[in-house]
């Protein structure tokens, strides 16, 4: 990934991006980021249907998954 350094910032105007950046609880870094690619455009990014499959496939437990309602009911009964 690239990387670039900015100089000669104007004092008034890191501040506003400073505010900005903490009223939006990023970092200042990702401030710029998002600023950047709203003014030229976000890269174009997997499609809902991609990205939905993906993390159904991330986080659907597999086969060898215990039983969650046994698990749920076995803590219930040792009460």
């Amino acid at each position: 990934m690239a990387a670039f350094h900015l100089r000669d910032i104007p004092d008034e105007t890191y501040a506003r991006l400073r505010a900005r950046a903490e009223a939006n609880g990023r970092s200042i870094n990702a401030e710029l980021l998002r600023l950047l690619e709203a003014e030229l455009g976000a890269p174009p990014s997997e499609s809902f249907n991609d990205r939905l499959n993906r993390l159904l496939a991330e986080y659907t437990a597999g086969p060898d998954a215990p039983d969650v309602v046994a698990l749920i009911r076995e803590d219930r009964d040792s009460r």
